[in-house]
């Protein structure tokens, strides 16, 4: 018997419902990345015909001083804010992994910002740093210091931006690290008590280990999501003062929809996805080690 082509053995109906899905994610996602990698070689101002000028936009950039600041505010930012982020998230899911009373009031309070929108956040976290009325300088007068002009000095405006973040975070990897927890087996621990082990032993030498997985998840997600960063410090600061709080979204906003270079604002996204790209490969190297 004559073998059929290998075209009429596959099933028409389930690509036909997802074809929608993929036709958006083609015109959304696909084709400007590829579109951006195009004009990142161009001279282009949004009208007119682009110029091709090679890599003259990433040796523009790579020579350009406030992309490089930028770029230690976007690291310094993603520093100050991963680690906290991820101590808090664990410590809180470790607690609320317990017989702890109202656990439910207290899990859903903790995760409620991370729900709430960036830009609400923002506005908040402006308000408690204000200058003249603002909550934390109401509390540093009551214990007897100055007030600090936090938004307009370059010493502390990245502070606002990592309480804000951490605040706002904090909640969603709970979750995940509750999520973590909830998938070690209890034998370990009954095992750990036969054997005489206190709190902190069983942290150190099955908590901590065993939850290798979910920190490599909540690592990598809080690195993109910082280096991804935009509208918290938009609301907040836009990028002041002395661009001492512009990261690297920012610049790509400012080079793109402020001064019209958007071959030099495609070329910084450029560098923005390679980024991404590569953090999202090390999440994916992480899945096959455990597969």
């Amino acid at each position: 018997m004559k073998k059929q082509p290998f075209w009429r053995n596959i099933k028409v109906v389930p690509y036909l419902y997802i074809l929608p899905n993929m036709i958006l994610f083609m015109m959304f996602m696909i084709i400007p990345i590829f579109m951006t990698f195009y004009y990142s070689l161009m001279d282009w101002k949004g009208i007119g015909t682009p110029k091709f000028v090679r890599l003259e936009n990433y040796m523009r950039m790579l020579t350009n001083d406030v992309f490089w600041k930028t770029m230690w505010n976007t690291v310094m930012y993603t520093l100050m804010t991963v680690p906290l982020i991820m101590a808090f998230a664990l410590l809180l899911a470790i607690l609320l992994n317990t017989n702890l009373p109202f656990k439910g009031v207290f899990r859903s309070s903790i995760y409620l910002p991370a729900v709430v929108s960036t830009v609400v956040v923002g506005m908040v976290f402006t308000w408690l740093f204000q200058d003249q009325v603002g909550l934390i300088n109401y509390l540093l007068n009551l214990m007897g210091l100055k007030s600090v002009k936090w938004a307009n000095d370059p010493r502390f405006a990245m502070l606002m931006l990592v309480a804000g973040t951490i605040w706002q975070r904090t909640g969603y990897n709970m979750v995940i690290y509750l999520a973590g927890l909830q998938g070690i087996a209890s034998d370990y621990y009954e095992a750990a008590v036969m054997d005489g082990a206190n709190a902190w032993q069983k942290f150190r030498y099955i908590t901590f280990p065993l939850l290798r997985t979910t920190h490599v998840f909540v690592l990598v997600t809080c690195i993109i999501h910082s280096f991804r960063s935009f509208d918290l410090v938009y609301t907040m600061t836009k990028g002041g003062p002395l661009n001492s709080t512009k990261t690297l979204v920012m610049y790509i906003y400012e080079t793109g929809f402020v001064k019209n270079q958007y071959g030099r604002a495609a070329s910084a996204g450029v560098i923005l996805f390679l980024v991404m790209a590569g953090l999202t490969a090390v999440r994916f190297l992480n899945k096959e080690d455990e597969a």
